[in-house]
């Protein structure tokens, strides 16, 4: 059985994985100029605020305050790459028929 801090760090580290994986998922879109970027790094950077809301309800260890400003800083980085995607040009749709 592991110790109960230990798991605590697990999922703390978990955590931030996934807001990792959310900013990135975030620069990928925008990198493609997907006509959804604006939505999903919006999604992004609620996945981001989420964990951590989860990290800061988690028992409290010496890394839970750095972790938690850690995934914070993610949601931002999300919410900037939103807005430099909104204020690049948009292109022209071509019609089709």
């Amino acid at each position: 059985m592991s110790h109960p801090c230990s798991q605590t760090l697990k999922k703390r580290t978990d955590l931030l994985k996934e807001c990792s994986d959310a900013y990135l998922y975030a620069v990928e879109v925008v990198t493609k100029n997907s006509v959804m970027a604006e939505d999903l790094c919006q999604s992004c950077a609620e996945v981001c605020y989420n964990c951590a809301d989860e990290c800061s309800s988690l028992d409290d260890d010496l890394l839970g305050e750095d972790l938690y400003n850690m995934c914070m800083k993610y949601a931002r980085l999300c919410e900037e790459i939103m807005a430099y995607h909104s204020t690049q040009q948009p292109k022209q749709l071509k019609e089709t028929i």
